[in-house]
Order: C-alpha cells, then structure tokens, then sequence
C-alpha cells in the first residue's frame, strides 16, 4: 500500500514539474497571459483655429482706398509701419490707427468735427490727433502712444497757426502759445516721459505769435512777426 501510496505522490510531482514548464495549469486549461501592447500611445491633439493672416503696408493701403470718401486724412508712420486715419461712421467720425501685420483696425476715438490730422514722432512711437477751435483760436493736440493705444500726459494746447513740432528723437515738442490773458508769446519745450515743460523763448512785446517750423537735432527753427508785417526765421538751440 505504501509503495503504490508513493509511486502515484511522484507521478504527481512529476505532472506538477511538467505543468510549470509547459505553462499549463495541473487541474485545468493553459494559461495564457495577456497580450500587452509595446506601441507608445499617440494623443491627437485638437486642431487649433486658424488665425486671421495680418495684412502688409500695400494690403492695408487697398483696403482703406477701397472705403472711398469714408476715409480720410490718412497718415502713415515715419517707418511706415502703422496708419492713423478717420473714418466716417453712421453714428459719426472716429480715429484709427491700423498696424502693418494686423488683421484689422484699432478704434482709438471719436473724431471731432474740426480734427486737422495727424503728426507722427520721427520715431514712429507717437502720434498726435489734432483738433482746431475757431474761436479761441488754438489747436488742442492729444498724444497717442502706438504701443498701448493710449493717450499719454496731457492735452497740449497751442497757437492754431503753428501745431505742435517734434524733436528728431520723438522725445519732446516744441509749442508756440499766445496768453491773451498776460500778452506774453512763448515757444514751450514739453517732454513727453515726464509730462512737463518748459520755456524757452518769451517775449510780451512781439508782434504776433512765434511759428514752430521745424526742430533738427538740437535746433528749433522758428518766425517771429516783426513791425514791418514781416516774418524773419530765427533758431535757438535746445539740448538735455
């Protein structure tokens, strides 16, 4: 009994022996592992939308010429890479300024009446919106800084005859004012970054107001009226 007790113990192991290397189990079918993929897991992103292509300097020039009469005083900038300009709207007259490789305008405000254009810095960093008042008799010119699209300092106010000139460096702006209050006659140097100005030719016995022409360099080119009726061009030198 106890020898065939042990020959069927060794059949047993042996089965058990052969069962482990053949993969299978003893009592039941194969065992089979599951098959594990060796392909790395590809995520499809959603395709993003398209932007808008930005228009270049001639795309943008059609494009207002195409609007006819509803635009108007169109100024380009120094480098050429920005347009300010009005456009007529059914609710009235507004100012934009349209970037090189923008899709569309920038609104910046609503045009006055008597708005007499633009004036860009050299730099092409600022411009200034211009507005006449007949019956003061001054001009009332807003900076507009091309980065932010937003006015800067103060609302500068000169003598109508002579709007406000830029430095060469687009830096400051040369003013001519007219107190009728004090009689005084003044060329005002204002510096934009800091919002100030300062004074630098005056006179109370002059025979009307200076004119601005031009500023190069250092050098402010101005004409002043004398008794004959007559102007004379004088310059005067303005440094840091």
């Amino acid at each position: 009994m106890s020898k065939k007790i042990k020959k069927i113990s060794v059949l047993v192991t042996a089965a058990v022996i052969i069962g482990i290397f053949a993969g299978c189990s003893v009592f039941g079918k194969p065992q089979t592992s599951p098959e594990v993929s060796t392909s790395p897991v590809v995520e499809t992103a959603s395709p993003s939308p398209e932007a808008t292509p930005g228009l270049n300097k001639v795309e943008i020039q059609k494009a207002l010429e195409a609007e006819g009469d509803k635009v108007y005083d169109i100024a380009w900038s120094p480098d050429e890479t920005a347009v300010a300009y009005i456009k007529q709207e059914t609710d009235g007259a507004e100012v934009y300024v349209w970037s090189v490789d923008a899709a569309e305008a920038n609104y910046i405000s609503k045009a006055e009446d008597t708005t007499v254009g633009f004036t860009w810095a050299p730099d092409s960093k600022h411009f200034l919106v211009n507005v006449g008042h007949m019956g003061p008799g001054t001009i009332t010119s807003t900076i507009i800084e091309l980065s932010s699209l937003k006015a800067v300092g103060t609302v500068i106010t000169s003598v109508s005859v002579s709007p406000p000139v830029w430095s060469s460096d687009g830096r400051f702006l040369a003013i001519s004012t007219d107190d009728e209050a004090t009689n005084a006659i003044e060329i005002l140097v204002y510096a934009v970054a800091s919002n100030t100005s300062v004074s630098v030719v005056k006179s109370t016995n002059a025979y009307g107001p200076y004119i601005v022409e031009k500023w190069v360099n250092d050098t402010v080119s101005y004409t002043e009226m004398t008794s004959a009726d007559k102007r004379v061009e004088s310059t005067l030198q303005f440094g840091e």
